[in-house]
């Protein structure tokens, strides 16, 4: 179970991956636009931190996996780890190089396997006792209809945990918008919408994607939002 769970991180992985991100990004986005002053306030959040920062993204295409790692990376900062979905396990390339830039990986439900709930949930209590950068999205999936979706507390609940029981004195939460003029997916949304099935996650379906549309994915823009210390809402 740690096997699948765990991240293998080294500079070295992310290194690989950044300069595939730059030949991708370059190619793909006629811009990525970020505020310079957010980097300034996430630089001091940083340094000041008492406990882990965790951001959660808001979450519309693949790429969303990649784009706060790049953008920290490309700033001189920590790259976070990423909690990702279990399904990624599935494409083996994708699955071994996110791993080993920082993800590591989560069952959709615990239900029925509490020993599976308790390994995870010390790996990830470690994480936050070392005051990890960590990322996740907190609509679980991908939204097909650029509304954001309810949300899920899985890993939050178990971030949470850590605080209440005074393993950390704070824990930092950074919302972050992720907008684009063109997601990388946006032609097979249309049909979800209608009700077709859910297109299955796939590695020739990704590489098809960014074949199709890489040319032509206009702007992102990238908002890392006030922080929301958990501290200031706890008695």
């Amino acid at each position: 179970m740690l096997k699948r769970i765990y991240s293998s991180f080294t500079m070295a992985n992310v290194e690989t991956l950044m300069t595939m991100l730059t030949k991708f990004f370059a190619a793909s986005y006629k811009k990525i636009i970020v505020n310079d002053n957010q980097i300034k306030r996430l630089k001091q959040i940083f340094a000041a931190r008492k406990g882990p920062v965790i951001f959660v993204p808001t979450h519309r295409s693949y790429v969303d996996f990649l784009v706060v790692s790049a953008i920290l990376y490309f700033y001189g900062m920590e790259v976070p780890l990423i909690c990702s979905g279990e399904d990624f396990l599935n494409l083996a390339v994708v699955a071994d190089l996110l791993r080993g830039s920082g993800a590591f990986f989560m069952r959709r439900t615990f239900r029925g396997d509490d020993l599976y709930k308790a390994i995870f949930y010390e790996y990830v209590r470690q994480l936050n006792k070392d005051r990890q950068i960590m990322e996740f999205f907190i609509e679980g999936t991908r939204s097909r209809s650029n509304k954001t979706l309810a949300p899920k507390y899985g890993f939050m609940s178990v971030c949470s945990r850590v605080f209440f029981e005074k393993e950390v004195e704070d824990i930092t939460f950074v919302p972050v918008t992720l907008n684009y003029t063109k997601t990388l997916e946006s032609e097979s949304f249309l049909g979800e919408l209608r009700g077709a099935q859910k297109v299955k996650e796939s590695l020739s379906r990704i590489f098809s994607a960014v074949e199709v549309l890489r040319t032509n994915l206009g702007t992102m823009y990238v908002d890392f939002q006030d922080p929301i210390h958990l501290s200031e809402y706890t008695a």
